[in-house]
């Protein structure tokens, strides 16, 4: 627990130290003008927005735990809520652990498979940002180089082998992660190496599943994403800066990439930093039109995020201590 707090002090100091250079780049007496311009009622398909790519979410996980438990939309609708809530008061990956602690305590799901299955569920999330970010890079305007979408194309193209070995073709994959433990030099590398090779051969046999499945799983996701880009693109309709549809989408598909990066609790200062670096230098917008749909989308996510994950605590009747000492002692 003692290493867990350490982590979040740095990444809290990390996130004070984001936002002193974010400042550097910004007015933020232009900031408050753009915000101040703001109506209420233009905030409220934001709201809604960020509510369908929760459920859509939910709907998703649904989808993926079909063939282990059926469980009820409602409650993995809830539960979403909660590892929102979690996530964003303390950033150590204490949502998932909720998740995996609720479906222990209510559908009898064991807690260490549960985590596994929804890091995989996360998996796809990663997997959905590179291929279409790798279509996307080729048809939005961006201040990137070539090169640099090559290796994001390639990196997709990797990943998606790597996936598809490691669920359909067991053991050649097996064989090429022994092939590869080779070149590391030191012992202690390897044997994590192999231990986490293992880990994921075991873990992506759940993806094993009928194409049908894997189609319904990619298109929602992809929704999913739609709905967050809707979420920027009225964002910066609210502030009188409306922008395309097609680079809110790939805005959002990139910035999913910046939460792998450890953040403060609240997402202070990675928030305003990630997004003036997608909006100012991918894109090339203004730095206080950027930073002005930034600082309102984080208001409304604070707000959104915390009554969302009170009345899903509510419902779901979970025991936020439990689950918080259980996060602080995993992390």
């Amino acid at each position: 627990m003692a290493n867990t707090l350490v982590k979040i002090v740095v990444n809290t100091l990390l996130g004070i130290i984001l936002i002193v250079v974010w400042l550097q780049f910004v007015d933020i007496g232009e900031v408050i003008s753009h915000l101040s311009q703001v109506k209420p009622v233009s905030i409220l398909p934001i709201f809604l927005f960020f509510f369908l790519s929760a459920a859509a979410r939910a709907l998703r996980l649904k989808v993926f735990l079909a063939p282990i438990k059926k469980v009820a939309a409602k409650d993995l609708i809830f539960l979403t809520g909660v590892a929102m809530m979690l996530n964003f008061l303390i950033p150590v990956r204490a949502g998932e652990i909720g998740k995996a602690v609720y479906l222990n305590t209510q559908y009898v799901l064991d807690v260490k498979k549960s985590l596994v299955w929804i890091f995989l569920d996360r998996f796809i999330d990663f997997l959905v940002v590179l291929s279409l970010a790798s279509v996307l890079f080729f048809i939005v305007p961006s201040n990137l180089p070539q090169n640099v979408i090559y290796i994001f194309s390639l990196i997709f193209a990797v990943a998606l082998l790597l996936t598809f070995l490691m669920v359909y073709k067991v053991s050649f994959a097996r064989k090429l992660f022994k092939l590869m433990s080779y070149l590391l030099i030191v012992d202690l590398i390897k044997i994590y190496f192999e231990r986490i090779y293992e880990f994921f051969l075991e873990s992506f046999s759940i993806l094993r599943r009928h194409p049908k499945d894997l189609v319904l799983i990619f298109l929602i996701t992809v929704l999913a994403y739609g709905f967050d880009a809707a979420v920027w693109y009225y964002a910066f309709v609210a502030i009188n800066n409306p922008q395309p549809v097609l680079m809110m989408y790939l805005g959002q598909l990139i910035s999913a990439l910046t939460y792998l990066i450890p953040a403060a609790p609240g997402y202070v200062g990675s928030a305003e930093a990630s997004g003036l670096l997608i909006f100012s230098g991918v894109f090339g917008l203004p730095a206080n039109i950027a930073s002005s749909m930034v600082v309102l989308f984080h208001i409304s996510a604070s707000v959104f995020v915390l009554v969302y994950g009170i009345i899903s605590v509510y419902f779901l009747k979970i025991n936020l201590g439990v689950i918080i000492s259980r996060a602080l002692k995993r992390s």
